[in-house]
């Protein structure tokens, strides 16, 4: 099947039902690390550790010409039982943030991290017609999880007043 075959039927399938599938993956994925508001990103970052049962750190990288659109990545070392999630030196914090917690869905979203490291898309998955459906989900359920991580970060008011 051509890439373009492969775009066509991830755009011809029941929005309806990947949304469905999309947040079921989403709920259990949250649920999963045991996220609770007023988190700091370091224990959000432990509580994936121990959810998943790896260790985790985060690496700024400085050199980045080479990432094109890309914001944030994720390697993992099964045999080891570690990883690492890479984001931008340069992007603001708030973002940075953001970038690695699109990579901590990718962990937690078991219907799609078999321990195995994936190659995934650096576009949205909506301007990608190369992604098979799986792929396509995946890229979803992972944003919609760094959302639910900055809504939990972000939406109380001890935010809102540090801001001021």
């Amino acid at each position: 099947m051509s890439d373009r075959e492969i775009g066509a039927a991830a755009g011809s399938l029941d929005p309806r039902a990947t949304l469905g599938r999309v947040q079921e993956r989403t709920e259990r994925a949250l649920a999963r690390a045991a996220l609770v508001p007023g988190m700091t990103f370091p224990e959000i970052v432990q509580a994936v550790e121990r959810a998943v049962g790896i260790r985790l750190r985060i690496v700024r990288e400085t050199d980045t010409r080479t990432w094109g659109a890309l914001t944030g990545f994720l390697t993992y070392f099964p045999d080891r039982r570690e990883g690492s999630i890479h984001v931008r030196a340069s992007d603001p914090p708030v973002y940075s943030e953001f970038a690695a917690s699109h990579e901590l869905g990718h962990l937690l979203d078991d219907a799609h991290c078999s321990g195995a490291l994936h190659e995934r898309s650096s576009v949205s998955p909506h301007d990608d017609p190369s992604l098979t459906t799986p792929e396509f989900e995946a890229e979803l359920v992972a944003e919609q999880v760094a959302h639910g991580i900055a809504r939990l970060r972000y939406a109380g008011p001890p935010i809102a007043e540090v801001s001021w």
